[in-house]
């Protein structure tokens, strides 16, 4: 049974380690270099799968690591491959220009204005083309827009009627009446038949998904939910030890309680004090009259 011909040393966090990447590197050696030594050799190779040649193997262990490679067996960085694009400067001409303020961005949740977050999905666009084939009267961009405002009128609708929660604990009713749909957005200009039947599909599907379909909408699910699908949980609150000077005070009725009996309490025993203190005067003073009659007597 072989041994290992080194002894193995701690790992030097200032040493660098040498980095092979082809056995012709055992062979690549220049005069100023410090060869490999026959033990880290056969270590580097038998992890390799490879067979240290013979004059790799007779070399001596001097100098060891002492000395760095040279350029010539250093490797360059890899520049990765491109082709270039002929028509590059025409299609993106150099028209920016430095502003004296800072870029903000705007925000793209604009409800009110023309952008649309909702996208059509399969199931979307096969009852679109199904009902384009008996009507052919609605667009795929027009139907994005009414489920989109579709859904923003609904979550207004559970806003005022106080039915919005935190997380995901059942399902998500529909509020949103067709009136009041096409009341909210007669400014569209739809006719009304296409308006009810997009109002119906999109109820359907709420009422098969049990949650709004626009993503952001959807309430997150709960911090003990298990199934990995669900994302976007909430993070859970770690649970810290607070001091009494750490805790926070609230202005609520229960610290408002609390106040009362520390007051309660407080004027009792300051009553109870003034009482004891009375008591005990008046007894001295009693006993001192009698020692006084006494005296006389």
């Amino acid at each position: 049974m072989s041994r290992l011909s080194f002894r193995p040393r701690p790992l030097d966090i200032h040493k660098k380690l040498p980095i092979l990447k082809s056995v012709r590197e055992f062979e690549d050696e220049e005069p100023g270099v410090a060869p490999l030594s026959s033990a880290r050799a056969g270590v580097l190779l038998r992890h390799s799968g490879t067979e240290l040649p013979a004059s790799g193997a007779n070399k001596t262990t001097e100098g060891e690591g002492s000395q760095a490679p040279s350029k010539k067996n250093a490797q360059e960085i890899p520049t990765p491959q491109f082709d270039a694009v002929d028509t590059y400067e025409r299609d993106y001409t150099r028209t920016f220009a430095q502003p004296t303020s800072y870029i903000r961005g705007r925000g793209a949740r604009a409800e009110i204005g023309e952008f649309v977050e909702y996208d059509l999905d399969n199931e979307d666009e096969e009852w679109l083309e199904e009902f384009n084939n008996e009507r052919k009267n609605i667009n795929p961009e027009k139907l994005e827009v009414l489920l989109f405002k579709l859904e923003v009128l609904d979550h207004k609708a559970r806003e005022r009627a106080g039915a919005i929660t935190p997380t995901f604990i059942g399902p998500v009713p529909v509020l949103l009446q067709l009136d009041a749909a096409i009341e909210a957005l007669q400014y569209l200009s739809v006719r009304y038949a296409i308006f009810q039947a997009v109002y119906n599909y999109w109820k359907t599907k709420r009422e098969r998904w049990q949650k709004p379909i626009l993503r952001r909408l959807q309430p997150p699910p709960p911090v003990n939910d298990t199934n990995p699908y669900n994302v976007f949980r909430p993070r859970e609150k770690a649970h810290r030890l607070h001091t009494r000077r750490m805790q926070r005070r609230e202005n609520s009725i229960q610290s408002f309680e609390k106040l009362r009996l520390v007051l309660h309490d407080l004027c009792f025993f300051t009553a109870y004090d003034a009482s004891l203190k009375n008591f005990i005067s008046g007894a001295t003073q009693l006993g001192a009259s009698k020692s006084t009659n006494g005296c006389f007597d």
